[in-house]
């Protein structure tokens, strides 16, 4: 008899690591449902469907608009293709900030926090797995924009909380990547230069190993509540001095 097809959810999939997510669980089979906000997730659904042989289907949320977040879990949930793997990827990364700004600091609670645990509700009932990404320089408390910083500290800390409350039935884990691809407007010479500053090992982490460390996630059915740092040691503090402008991170700028 034929597997039955497994279906998972990744927020923020159309570009960067959203996208290699994307590709590593299409080559094992999974069917996709990628989430986007701004950015047009066709072309890369196309070449999923093409290259992995699975079913892909796209979808266009804010997930800053609560509402909107809670109905399309239901939809997502009731509908034909329901997920049992749910990456919260997407992840707004604003300008350096000062520490009273209210604004982006809802806008990461939004993005980061309140989205993810509405998300829940796109789960079955049972065997359900969520992963959520989270930052390797939250430990560093680096101060420079502290609206994203808080906003994903709480999501560290509901993956701790979730993972207690959510079981036996629902697994939740995170991974911590450090850096991973050059910002924007950058070159690879430029991340390696970051990396050796930052990174115990001196050199940028994989793209892959992200993967990896999610599909270790997904299969190792007795781990929940963990936090895998896949950074080359740069949560535990590298050799830098750094200034404002060099604290750049190779999260998407926006949601998608």
């Amino acid at each position: 008899m034929p597997t039955e097809q497994r279906w998972a959810l990744i927020t923020g999939a159309a570009q960067r690591t959203g996208a290699h997510l994307a590709r590593g669980l299409a080559a094992q089979g999974y069917g996709l449902h990628l989430h986007t906000h701004t950015r047009d997730p066709a072309p890369l659904a196309r070449t999923l469907r093409a290259e992995a042989g699975i079913p892909v289907r796209t979808h266009r949320v804010d997930l800053a608009d609560t509402e909107a977040v809670r109905t399309w879990a239901h939809h997502l949930r009731t509908g034909p293709c329901p997920p049992s793997l749910v990456v919260n990827n997407a992840s707004p990364f604003p300008p350096p900030h000062h520490v009273d700004d209210l604004g982006l600091l809802e806008e990461g609670l939004r993005v980061h926090l309140m989205a993810p645990v509405l998300l829940h509700a796109a789960l079955p009932e049972e065997g359900g797995h969520v992963v959520n990404m989270l930052d390797a320089r939250l430990s560093l408390l680096d101060g420079v924009r502290p609206g994203y910083e808080v906003s994903k500290h709480a999501l560290a800390a509901h993956t701790l909380l979730a993972a207690r409350r959510l079981a036996p039935h629902v697994r939740v884990n995170a991974i911590a990547p450090g850096l991973l691809l050059p910002p924007p407007g950058h070159d690879e010479k430029h991340l390696r230069a970051l990396a050796r500053q930052r990174s115990c090992l001196g050199h940028p982490a994989q793209p892959d190993d992200v993967v990896a460390a999610l599909l270790f996630l997904e299969q190792a059915r007795s781990v929940t509540g963990q936090i895998i740092h896949v950074d080359s040691g740069e949560h535990l503090g590298g050799n830098e001095t750094c200034t404002v402008a060099d604290l750049k991170h190779p999260s998407d700028s926006d949601q998608g």
